[in-house]
């Protein structure tokens, strides 16, 4: 995931919400760069190496999990926090969906914030109540998704969360019974990337603050 040659640097690469953001450009060893300003590197762990998982990106070069025992740790990064608002986008590709895409907290009901498929669709849950997009995206083409988490007192999926499929809002598919649970955030789990997931991950980042319509929309075009 690096940027084009001669493309002017998108506004978002330097915004100072931007409090993670993986590439997986390298192509060995088990460590994979934070590109925000923030140096919180990430190891690959469960036999993942950039050495035999680098696979042409979607914007330079991407990572390969295979489920299993893959996962990617951001050591010492417990995430967003509370009721904070905050954006997840990455880009993906996959044929089998299943797994978490990102996700950390506290591994309690309603503690949790995980990003990843619900019944086979892109979600999320606070493990109490969910959310997730009507759309498949198991075609093993490349994905841009994204979720937001507004501010609110307090936030909840019902009223306030938002996803998004390749730059657009997408059209909600469920929303679970305890859809009105209030998003709270625990700090106990580091943030872990692909926990479980079969596929392709490109240009994960985590905002400690809601992105617009927009500001969603840039991240999903062309670079």
């Amino acid at each position: 995931a690096v940027a084009v040659a001669g493309a002017p640097a998108s506004s978002l690469d330097d915004d100072p919400a931007l409090v993670g953001w993986w590439k997986f450009d390298e192509t060995s060893g088990t460590t994979a760069a934070d590109s925000s300003k923030h140096g919180r590197a990430a190891t690959l762990e469960g036999g993942l190496s950039f050495n035999d998982a680098s696979v042409a990106g979607r914007i330079g070069r991407a990572i390969r999990l295979e489920g299993k025992d893959h996962v990617i740790r951001v050591a010492g990064y417990k995430g967003i926090i509370g009721q904070h608002p905050r954006t997840v986008a990455l880009w993906l590709k996959t044929a089998t969906p299943g797994g978490e895409l990102v996700s950390w907290g506290e591994p309690d009901a309603g503690k949790m914030f995980i990003f990843g498929f619900i019944r086979n669709r892109v979600g999320v849950t606070p493990r109490g109540g969910y959310l997730y997009m009507k759309a498949g995206i198991q075609d093993d083409s490349w994905h841009h998704v994204a979720v937001v988490v507004p501010e609110a007192s307090p936030p909840n999926l019902h009223d306030h969360v938002k996803l998004y499929l390749d730059g657009e809002k997408a059209e909600i598919d469920d929303i679970g019974l305890l859809d009105l649970w209030p998003i709270d955030t625990g700090e106990k789990q580091e943030v872990l990337i692909g926990r479980r997931f079969r596929g392709i991950l490109d240009d994960v980042r985590i905002y400690d603050r809601a992105l617009t319509d927009e500001q969603i929309r840039e991240l999903a075009r062309p670079r």
